[in-house]
């Protein structure tokens, strides 16, 4: 009977063990690269083109020959978070400088950040009026497409005026306000606050301790004097990006050695077992009411900050890829709790699903190659045209 037991129990236990890293096995080569295979495939059957597969890293180092000056981006948010002791945080990267952005297109998009090392040209600074400045976080930045196909450059097309593209990848609402409070300027005559449904809450939690931040909220006359700082800016992002691409070039080095001990660590399993009986840590739900009055406070100082300055102030609700897909999952991003708070201050705004059904546009136009991500070429144009036919209607 004991023997038995043996025998049974290694047998549970072998077949346990093979699942879980055939499970391990599965989500490393299939799950992590399914949507990618794919696009490949669609991008030749379509153009006859090869999608670049490489990482950031690889194309980096490949154009770095052809670019002396090309460099990647360093996020506001990993300052906000990782240096709360500094007494500078910048809101933008590295100024008049090749920026390497990303790739679901199949080609990897590059800016040339302005004067303040956003994503612009250097003469929409020299405009006697703006007609539009956004804010926001990569979709508003115009992650992964080159210009003109952002949304601040199609606004310049689509009404030959001037728009200033002050969007950053990962951008919450508090930084939106502390961008507002350093650049919006009196010749600035709309501010369109670019909300995105996925995870500008959850950015706002992420930040919530940022001294400097916080500052923002707590007084009125707040500033870094950052448009005086741009030297400094370039020196803390400069250095920054050469620890970021050090830690890559050491990691690549061991990248075999390092794969393998994930592997057998059963990283991709486990995460996927936490992220699937912890609900906290899912961006999208289970955010704090606390949360949810901090926003209020961001969104009713940067609308009166906006008011002041003698600008309007519109909100666009930003649409993901499973919510314009299934309008029903919409509450699953407490969609109806973030418009309420938008109508109870008595903000004008845009809800781009609504937009989207109601010009009975296919949401899968709206994405690279129909997949999720961030939107297309097409969606970002699309998107652009639904945002300004909604203003000159004003």
């Amino acid at each position: 009977m004991v023997k038995n037991f043996k025998t049974y129990f290694i047998i549970i236990f072998l077949s346990v063990l093979f699942s879980l890293y055939f499970f391990e096995y599965y989500l490393t080569n299939n799950v992590g690269y399914l949507n990618l295979n794919k696009k490949a495939k669609i991008m030749k059957e379509k153009t006859g083109k090869n999608y670049d597969k490489r990482s950031k890293i690889e194309v980096y180092k490949s154009l770095k020959k052809k670019h002396p000056n090309l460099t990647v981006q360093m996020i506001p948010k990993h300052y906000a978070i990782n240096h709360q002791d500094k007494n500078l945080m910048p809101l933008s990267g590295l100024s008049n400088t090749k920026t390497l952005f990303c790739n679901e297109e199949g080609y990897y998009s590059m800016f040339e950040s302005d004067r303040y090392g956003f994503n612009n040209p250097n003469t929409e600074w020299d405009k006697n009026e703006i007609e539009f400045l956004l804010v926001g976080d990569s979709f508003t930045m115009g992650e992964c497409v080159n210009r003109p196909n952002d949304f601040a450059s199609n606004l310049r097309i689509l009404s030959n005026l001037s728009a200033l593209n002050l969007g950053y990848s990962s951008n919450g609402p508090n930084i939106q306000l502390a961008v507002l409070r350093e650049y919006l300027e009196p010749n600035v005559k709309k501010v369109l606050w670019m909300y995105y449904e996925g995870n500008d809450l959850k950015d706002l939690e992420d930040t919530k301790n940022s001294k400097i931040l916080n500052k923002y909220i707590s007084n009125k006359d707040f500033t870094q004097n950052l448009k005086l700082r741009q030297t400094e800016i370039d020196q803390i992002n400069e250095l920054e990006i050469q620890k970021f691409l050090s830690y890559h070039k050491e990691r690549n080095k061991r990248s075999l050695k390092y794969s393998i001990l994930r592997f057998i660590r059963l990283d991709k399993t486990k995460s996927f077992i936490i992220k699937l009986f912890n609900p906290e840590i899912n961006p999208n739900t289970k955010i704090k009411e606390e949360t949810f009055q901090r926003f209020y406070n961001v969104l009713n100082i940067s609308k009166n900050y906006t008011n002041l300055i003698g600008a309007k102030f519109y909100f666009i609700y930003l649409s993901n890829y499973s919510s314009l897909l299934n309008n029903k999952i919409e509450n699953k991003y407490n969609k109806k709790k973030v418009l309420k708070i938008v109508q109870n201050l008595n903000i004008a705004y845009i809800d781009i699903s609504e937009e989207v059904i109601n010009n009975d546009i296919d949401p899968l136009t709206l994405f690279p190659f129909g997949l999720p991500g961030h939107y297309s070429e097409n969606g970002y144009r699309q998107i652009s045209k639904i945002i300004y036919d909604k203003l000159s209607d004003e």
